[in-house]
């Protein structure tokens, strides 16, 4: 799966960029791999976000390796878009928008992407744990606290694997404390060595 989302990301770097107009159409249109296009939409925000440049950063000013209002209301577009069907949040989508917490080292956003980066964690963690969801309008929603639909899970290892993994590659942060509390039941700081393992506890 990391592959995948490498490879999507990849492409995204490399290929012809669409305007947000052709993204969402795109996705409107889309049935079947629609996570996977959303996830390549999210790749084409990412690659704006390291630029600063391209259709998703045009008509404003945009700091290379900048989050935005625009960014993080473009994204949670993306996602409520590609969900319209009550599919949660996919593997491959929560890992677009890990990158793009990863290749940005200022925000300007005023903490929206880092909410909806932990509410669509959460989203996909819960609904791969066989937990049901809402649908990703209202929970992904800025206005939605997590705590009015996030609750704890039990975690397989396959899943535990990838998100420690991504956590700590993303360097997530206080992102990463909401996520492993409301999951795990656990505050990070308290239990060492379930810091350690998230790479929290630095």
């Amino acid at each position: 799966m990391k592959n995948i989302h490498r490879l999507e990301l990849n492409r995204s770097l490399l290929g012809e960029q669409p305007d947000i107009a052709e993204m969402i159409d795109g996705l409107g249109a889309a049935g079947m791999d629609i996570c996977l296009r959303s996830a390549a939409a999210l790749a084409q925000v990412c690659r704006g976000i390291i630029t600063g440049e391209g259709p998703t950063a045009c008509g404003r000013v945009h700091f290379s390796r900048t989050i935005d209002r625009q960014d993080a209301a473009l994204c949670l577009r993306l996602l409520v878009v590609a969900g319209r069907y009550g599919d949660a949040v996919s593997r491959v989508e929560a890992d677009a928008l890990l990158d793009i917490h990863a290749v940005a080292s200022d925000r300007q956003d005023g903490g929206q992407f880092d909410d909806l980066l932990t509410k669509a964690v959460v989203h996909h963690v819960m609904s791969a744990s066989g937990r049901d969801v809402p649908g990703r309008d209202g929970a992904l929603d800025p206005a939605t606290p997590l705590a009015s639909w996030a609750s704890r899970v039990r975690i397989s290892p396959q899943i535990t694997t990838w998100l420690q993994a991504r956590l700590a590659e993303a360097r997530v942060g206080p992102a990463a404390s909401v996520i492993l509390e409301v999951l795990a039941g656990t505050e990070p700081t308290s239990d060492p060595m379930i810091g350690a393992k998230f790479d929290l506890a630095a």
